[in-house]
């Protein structure tokens, strides 16, 4: 069968999800969740790697899923393979890029918001907090992928299942950065950053005079999630604190499993544009977040953008194309995104505003 008249690896993918949640618990429920995890993680149409991988019982089902040529035959096939079940889509899978669209989406982007020409790799973890591997590593990764300067935001104390830094151990970190910056900054320079904690009343978890040791604050939400409260003033709060420069993965959802914070967006956008505060665009693939909608909105509000890869590892830092993607679908301008800067630029950004 052309490959063109093939469903494409997000419809599939959402299929085998919804059929998965129309199973109860047990092994039949898991093998259509990794197929679909499968599909939606493939470089290229990913109908022979699902296959090879499938249990016996469920390749014949998959095969009649990719004759399929589009999302309503997938959703007519799911609802008959459910014995007259009706597939729902969930919120928790909207607005996500599958791996493959990532890569089509790039080749018809403008250049400047391609991966290569993104002089800035940020938002990065070290074994300091909950990172595979340490600062110096990843900084030799971000060089070698061609940037000039990056900003290592291991976790604050705030989030305990991170191992996060406390005061001494920003200081440790501090000398290391200041070290690699006087023997390879040229090229590539080294800023500190911290990804701190927005507690639940919208207060940061580590005082002033913290903050002004370090390079750059970014701020994130990784508890207390509730979606049925508007957390308009608890984002509020936290773009409104001295010395914040960022508004991390602003949503906090997570792919299927989290629909994310609930908020008057448009006000959260409007402050933080007043404040001088980037709004991220995280491009690891189960967040994704801003999504392009949110993204467009956010622009509409005058914001500036910061593209970041949430690497948790050196293999992590290609995830930033996630973001570049999500950004040329937002129709973003390369001006308002600060990963196109130059070094120079965005320390100014970072210390005069």
């Amino acid at each position: 069968m052309p490959l063109r008249n093939r469903a494409s690896n997000g419809d599939l993918a959402e299929a085998l999800f919804s059929l998965a949640e129309m199973e109860g618990l047990g092994d039949r429920r898991i093998a259509y969740l990794k197929a679909g995890y499968t599909v939606f993680d493939a470089e290229g149409p990913a109908h022979k790697a699902v296959l090879d991988q499938a249990p016996p019982w469920l390749k014949p089902l998959l095969s009649q899923l990719m004759e399929c040529s589009g999302p309503d035959a997938l959703e007519a096939a799911a609802q008959r393979l459910s014995d007259g079940g009706r597939p729902r889509r969930r919120g928790t899978r909207e607005n996500y890029l599958a791996r493959i669209d990532v890569h089509t989406i790039i080749a018809e982007a403008d250049p400047d918001l391609h991966p290569q020409r993104m002089r800035g790799a940020f938002h990065w973890h070290t074994t300091d907090s909950d990172g595979k591997a340490p600062l110096e590593t990843m900084a030799r990764a971000c060089r070698r992928r061609g940037a000039s300067w990056a900003v290592v935001t291991d976790h604050s104390r705030g989030l305990e299942v991170a191992s996060g830094l406390d005061g001494e151990g920003m200081r440790l970190q501090r000398r290391r950065v200041d070290r690699w910056n006087q023997n390879h900054g040229d090229d590539l320079r080294l800023f500190q950053g911290l990804e701190v904690e927005i507690l639940e009343d919208g207060t940061i978890d580590i005082p002033q005079a913290e903050r002004r040791e370090l390079d750059c604050v970014v701020a994130a939400v990784h508890r207390h999630f509730d979606p049925d409260r508007d957390q308009t003033e608890r984002l509020l709060r936290a773009v409104s604190t001295p010395d914040v420069h960022c508004l991390a993965h602003p949503r906090a959802r997570h792919f299927h499993n989290r629909p994310g914070l609930r908020a008057r967006w448009e006000r959260v956008f409007t402050v933080c544009a007043e404040n001088d505060v980037a709004v991220e665009i995280n491009g690891f693939p189960r967040r994704q977040d801003l999504d392009w909608d949110l993204a467009r909105l956010a622009s509409e509000c005058g914001c500036i953008f910061i593209l970041a890869s949430d690497a948790h590892a050196p293999r992590h830092l290609e995830f930033d194309a996630y973001a570049c993607a999500i950004a040329s679908r937002a129709e973003l301008a390369p001006s308002t995104i600060l990963n196109t800067r130059r070094a120079e630029v965005f320390e100014d950004w970072l210390f005069v505003g």
